[in-house]
């Protein structure tokens, strides 16, 4: 059963991406130091000069030798020490990033959902600026950067030391990224559940979403399957299996009416309200409207209960009883919502 607790994402490649690219960032600032080469060069030098340095190496340095193999014969040698700073220096801003589509509806859905969200990343401390100057940091409960911890993914201690920080069992996080290896097996050794967004593949035992817009509906359905049956049924079993290319576990199904894979994910759309709006929805879109913008930001609506209640969860104890005092005119708000009669009350628990 997986009664999960906490979701740990990855950074580069699953929350932020480089903008435009690798490439343009540094010849941008090569350019700034009187250095010209072209961006496309440089964005396909980049992947050989990155695999090549050690990981080994202290995050400045590691990057500084990225840099300078990267640009390589590009890179007069009276230049090397500025133009190095300065590719250093533009990682440090937000204006080098940019969010991956979904990401910010992502972790509102996923902290609905009642869980602890973190970060859990190779990057190094440059990237504390950037989730500040990105306003991202409201979204998230821990960072947790391999530079600080010690421990690198896919080292099986990095996942373990958020167990400890949270204080949870390892089976109750789950850990999503981009790389099959370092965030599908590396989480999958240390006994959590890794998803993969994007990418061809999932490692066995590991969950594939094709868009981080996707990631809540299969937390969802992790939380709702274990919730109801302590285990996924063998339907959501073969639908996976399916879906990764994987054989079929027949067992005792074998005797029964079998289903086409589009049926299979029709039925799972039923079971789950996947197929129509559900309030949670509306209430997430428009919860920075909902409440006094402060409020907000230190409270988190995470379910929508079979009586009717809207389960919202606060900072503490002090902002929960700041919170009540809008109760009366939150709950009106939200039924106007679309889709959100159903809601009678609401009960506010602390974090």
């Amino acid at each position: 059963m997986r009664a999960l607790k906490a979701i740990t994402l990855d950074l580069v490649g699953t929350l932020l991406t480089p903008h435009p690219s690798v490439g343009a960032v540094y010849a941008d600032a090569a350019e700034q130091c009187g250095v010209k080469i072209p961006a496309k060069i440089i964005d396909e030098q980049f992947p050989a000069a990155f695999k090549s340095v050690s990981s080994k190496l202290k995050p400045e340095a590691f990057w500084k030798e990225v840099v300078v193999r990267t640009l390589g014969e590009h890179l007069p040698y009276e230049k090397r020490e500025e133009v190095v700073e300065k590719c250093w220096t533009a990682f440090a801003s937000a204006k080098s990033w940019k969010l991956t589509p979904g990401s910010i509806s992502s972790l509102t859905a996923l902290r609905f959902l009642g869980l602890k969200v973190c970060v859990l990343s190779n990057t190094d401390a440059r990237i504390h600026g950037v989730l500040r100057e990105l306003d991202l940091l409201k979204f998230i409960d821990k960072v947790f950067l391999a530079d600080e911890i010690g421990y690198r993914k896919p080292d099986v201690r990095a996942f373990q030391h958020v167990s400890r920080t949270l204080q949870i069992p390892l089976n109750q996080l789950a850990h999503l990224g981009d790389n099959p290896d370092e965030d599908g097996i590396g989480a999958r050794d240390a006994g959590v559940l890794g998803i993969i967004v994007g990418g061809r593949h999932a490692p066995e035992n590991c969950l594939r979403a094709e868009k981080l817009s996707e990631i809540p509906y299969v937390v969802r359905a992790v939380l709702t399957e274990g919730k109801k049956k302590g285990r996924f049924s063998r339907n959501v079993i073969n639908l996976l299996a399916n879906l990764r290319g994987l054989p079929e576990d027949k067992g005792r199904s074998t005797f029964r009416q079998s289903v086409s894979i589009d049926d299979a994910v029709t039925q799972a759309f039923r079971k789950l309200r996947l197929d129509k709006p559900v309030p949670e929805d509306a209430i997430v879109a428009s919860w920075n409207k909902l409440l006094p913008l402060k409020l907000a930001r230190r409270c988190a609506p995470l379910r929508v209960i079979e009586d009717g209640r809207l389960i919202i969860q606060c900072e503490s104890a002090v902002i929960k009883s700041e919170a009540r005092f809008f109760e009366k005119s939150l709950l009106l708000k939200i039924r106007e919502l679309p889709g959100c009669r159903q809601v009678k009350a609401i009960s506010w628990v602390t974090a």
